[in-house]
C-alpha cells in the first residue's frame, strides 16, 4: 500500500503541472472549436491513471516525475527531488528525519501511514456519496415515460440528461416544443456517440483517487464544461448555423429549473447555460488551414505532456558524488553551527560485493570514503564519528563508521537504493555485509522477513535479567529430517531483532552447504537437532553470559515469521519502591518465589522444604534493582481481602495509595512487561 500511495502522490504532482499547462493552452484555443480543448484533457487523464510513459526529447515536463522516492520512509534523511532546488530545499527542511539507533517508530513512516488512512477515507466517502446519489436518482427515473428508442420523459426535471453506461438512456423534461426536442435529442445523442457517458464517470472515478489535489477538481469541472461546449458545436455543425437562435432560446428556457434530480456525479446534464449560449452565438466554422495548424499544435502539446524527459543515466560515481553533496548540506545545516564546507574529495570508491541470489537482479555494495574541508577546522567539534586529517574532516573514524552504498542493477543500470554505515555493524566480512544487506532489503520490503523458506521453529528462553527472548530457527540447505538447522535471527525482551551472522569467510549460503556436507559425512550431528542448535547458540554465541538448561526452553514447532515478530512477554516478581508518577517509573527489587514444587531449585540453594512453614521461600540474590516504566495502558491489581482471597483492579492513583500504607514490609508483586513497558502489576498473595 505504501508504494501505491507514493506512486499516486507522484502521479498527482506530475498531473498538476499538466493541468496548469492545459488551462493556459485553453486560453490560446479560445477562438477555435472546443473539441480541441476537450481532447487535451485526455492527456491529463492519462497522467492521472498511468504510472509509466515513454521518454522523448519533445517532453514538456520540466522535472523528475518521481518527486517522492519510493524508499523515502526508510531514508535516514528523507528528501524529495522535483528538479526545482528552491522547492526541494523548503520541503526537505520540513521532513522528519529518522531517529537512528533507537527502537522508536520512524516518523516519516508514521506520517505516510496517516496520509494513506486519510486518502482511503476520502475515497470511501466519495464512492459512498456517488453510489447513494445514483441509487436515489435511479429510483426516481424508474417512473419516467417511454417515448421511443432510448428516450424517456419525466415531469420532475427541467433539464435533459443521460443516465447509464452500458445502455445509456436520454431523459427529457415534458412539454418541450418540437424544435427544442430535436435540438436536445441531437445534443444527447452526440454525447452518447462520443462515449461521453463513459468518459464522465471514469473521470469521476479518477477524481476519487486524486481527491486531495484541488487542481484535479478544477480539471474535472473544466473538462465537463469543454465537453458540453464541444457537443453544442457538433449540434450546430450537423444541423446548420440557422438553428443558433432557436437552440440558444431552448437552452435559456431550460435554465430555470434544477439541473438533475439527485445530483449524481455519474450522470451529466446541462450546465453553464450562459457560457454555452455565448459560445453558440459566436461559433463559426474555422478555415481549413486553421484546423490543420491547431491539430498539429494539439498533437505536439499532447506528445510533450504525455512523454517524460530524457534522464541522464547516472553512474556509481555520480551517485557517490550526490551522496557526498547531501552529506555536506546536512553538515552545514546542523543547528547552531556556522561551519561551511569549502572543498571535498572522494578518497575511495570500491566495489566490495555482488549478490546475485537475493533479488531477481544483482545487488552491489560499494565502499565510499571521502574528506570534507571546512572553512575553519577550529569551528568543528570532532565527535560523533568524525576525525580530522590535515585540516580535513572525515565520516569514518577508526573503529567503524565507513559508509557502504547499495545499488540494484535492473536492466543492467545502477539504481541507488540507500546506504549502510559501519557503526555497530559488522561490515568487515562478506558474511557480515550480506547479513546487513538482507536486513536493509527487508526494511524496504524487497525481501520477505525470513531468510529461508520452509519449516521454522520458535524457541523462547529466559535471560539472567528476567526478560524473555526468542530465537527463530530455519533449515538453510535441505528441508526435512536430514537437513541442518541454524538460528537466522533472535529477539530480545524489548522487541529488538538481531540478525545472526555465522562465522563464515565467504557467502553465507556456501558456508551452510559445507556444514550440511560435514553433517552428511557423519560429523556435527547436533546440527540436525534444532533444540541443541538453540541451546548452544544461547549459551555460547548470544553474548549475554547465559547458562540456560534445555528444560527452560519453550519450543513452538511449525512457527511462522508472524509468531516470531510478536514480542514475547517477560515475567518478574519482586518488591516495588520509589514509584515516580511524573516519570512513570519505579524500582523493582527482583526475587525468586519458591514453593514446595521447586524441588530442584531448592536443592541447588541448599534449602530444606521443612524450613518453609508457610509453604514458600523468597530468594533475593540481586543487589541492584531494575527500572520499570508504566504506560496509560498498564493494569493494576491488588488483593481484595475477605472471606475469599481475590484480586481487584484499581487505578494508578489507588495503587500508589495502596503502596503507601506499607511502612515496613510491602508485599511482592508479579510484573509482566512487553516491548520494554509494564503491561500489568498483580499483587502476590503471601500466606
Amino acid at each position: 500500500m505504501d508504494k501505491v500511495f507514493l506512486q499516486i502522490i507522484n502521479m498527482s504532482i506530475t498531473s498538476s503541472y499538466v493541468i496548469l499547462f492545459v488551462i493556459v493552452a485553453r486560453l490560446f484555443l479560445k477562438k477555435v472549436p472546443k473539441i480541441f480543448s476537450y481532447v487535451l484533457w485526455s492527456v491529463v487523464l492519462f497522467r492521472l491513471v498511468c504510472p509509466f510513459s515513454f521518454e522523448s526529447i519533445f517532453s514538456l515536463i520540466p522535472f523528475n516525475k518521481q518527486t517522492v522516492p519510493q524508499n523515502i520512509m526508510y531514508l535516514e534523511s528523507p528528501q524529495i527531488d522535483s528538479g526545482f532546488r528552491a522547492i526541494d530545499k523548503t520541503v526537505n527542511k520540513s521532513l522528519p528525519a529518522q531517529i537512528v539507533g533507537t527502537a522508536s517508530a520512524n516518523p516519516m513512516e508514521i506520517w505516510i501511514t496517516l496520509g494513506e488512512f486519510i486518502w482511503l477515507l476520502g475515497i470511501v466517502a466519495l464512492v459512498i456519496y456517488s453510489v447513494f446519489t445514483t441509487i436515489r436518482l435511479y429510483k426516481k427515473i424508474k417512473f419516467a415515460e417511454f417515448i421511443s428508442d432510448n428516450i424517456y420523459e419525466m415531469d420532475e426535471i427541467k433539464t435533459p440528461f443521460v443516465f447509464g453506461i452500458i445502455e445509456p438512456k436520454i431523459y427529457l423534461p415534458i412539454n418541450l416544443f418540437k424544435t427544442e426536442r430535436d435540438y436536445v435529442i441531437k445534443h444527447e445523442q452526440i454525447h452518447i456517440r462520443r462515449f461521453d457517458h463513459i468518459i464522465k464517470p471514469f473521470a469521476f472515478f479518477v477524481l476519487c483517487i486524486h481527491w486531495f489535489n484541488p487542481l484535479v477538481w478544477i480539471a474535472f469541472f473544466l473538462m465537463g464544461e469543454d465537453m458540453e461546449l464541444s457537443c453544442d458545436e457538433s449540434v450546430i455543425k450537423e444541423m446548420g448555423n440557422d438553428i443558433k437562435k432557436d437552440y440558444s432560446t431552448s437552452l435559456l428556457s431550460m435554465s430555470t429549473g434544477k439541473r438533475i434530480i439527485g445530483g449524481s456525479p455519474l450522470t451529466f446534464g446541462e450546465n453553464n447555460i450562459k457560457g454555452r449560449i455565448k459560445n453558440i452565438l459566436s461559433y463559426k466554422k474555422p478555415r481549413f488551414w486553421v484546423v490543420v495548424v491547431v491539430i498539429i499544435s494539439v498533437v505536439i502539446v499532447s506528445i510533450g505532456l504525455i512523454s517524460d524527459p530524457h534522464k541522464k543515466q547516472l553512474t556509481v560515481v555520480d551517485y557517490a558524488n550526490q551522496f557526498v553533496e547531501e552529506e555536506i548540506r546536512d553538515f552545514e545545516n546542523i543547528k547552531g553551527s556556522d561551519v561551511k564546507i569549502v572543498d571535498r574529495k572522494i578518497t575511495k570508491l570500491e566495489k566490495m560485493d555482488t549478490f546475485y541470489d537475493m533479488l531477481p537482479y544483482p545487488i552491489e555494495i560499494w565502499r565510499l570514503e571521502y574528506h570534507l574541508k571546512p572553512d575553519d577546522i577550529n569551528k568543528v567539534m570532532i565527535a560523533g564519528g568524525l576525525s580530522e586529517v590535515d585540516g580535513w574532516i572525515t565520516e569514518y573514524a577508526s573503529g567503524g563508521g565507513k559508509v557502504m552504498l547499495i545499488f540494484s542493477y535492473e536492466h543492467s543500470k545502477p539504481h541507488y537504493l540507500g546506504n549502510l554505515w559501519g557503526v555497530e555493524r559488522d561490515l568487515t566480512t562478506i558474511a557480515g555485509r550480506e547479513t546487513e544487506l538482507r536486513s536493509f532489503l527487508e526494511g524496504m520490503n524487497l525481501l520477505p522477513h525470513e531468510t529461508y523458506k520452509g519449516k521454522h521453529i520458535l524457541v523462547k528462553f529466559p535471560i539472567s535479567t528476567g526478560e524473555t527472548c526468542q530465537l527463530f530457527l530455519s533449515q538453510p540447505v535441505i528441508k526435512g529430517d536430514s537437513g541442518i538447522w541454524c538460528v537466522e535471527r533472535w529477539m530480545d525482551g524489548n522487541g529488538n531483532i538481531y540478525y545472526v551472522t555465522p562465522d563464515a569467510k565467504g557467502i553465507i549460503g556456501d558456508y551452510y552447504k559445507e556444514l550440511q556436507k560435514q553433517c552428511d559425512d557423519g560429523h556435527k550431528q547436533f546440527l540436525l537437532d534444532p533444540l541443541q542448535v538453540a541451546f548452544q547458540y544461547i549459551n555460547n554465541d548470544i553474548g549475554l553470559g547465559q547458562n540456560v538448561s534445555l528444560d527452560e526452553l519453550v519450543v513452538q514447532y511449525y512457527a511462522k515469521i508472524e509468531d516470531f515478530q510478536e514480542v514475547p512477554e517477560s515475567h518478574f516478581i519482586g518488591f516495588i519502591s520509589d514509584f515516580n508518577i511524573e516519570k512513570a517509573l519505579f524500582h523493582l527489587d527482583r526475587i525468586e518465589w519458591l514453593t514446595d514444587n521447586d524441588t530442584e531449585r531448592l536443592r541447588e540453594l541448599n534449602i530444606d522444604a521443612n524450613d518453609m512453614p508457610n509453604g514458600f521461600y523468597i530468594h533475593n540474590p540481586n543487589k541492584y534493582p531494575m527500572y520499570c516504566e508504566v504506560t496509560d495502558q498498564t493494569q493494576y491489581s491488588i488483593i481484595n481481602w475477605g472471606e475469599e482471597i481475590t484480586h481487584k483492579s484499581v487505578t494508578l492513583e489507588e495503587f500508589i495509595q495502596y503502596l503507601e500504607q506499607y511502612s515496613e514490609f510491602a508485599p511482592p508483586f508479579r510484573i509482566v512487561t512487553k516491548e520494554g513497558y509494564v503491561k500489568s502489576i498483580i499483587e502476590q498473595y503471601v500466606p
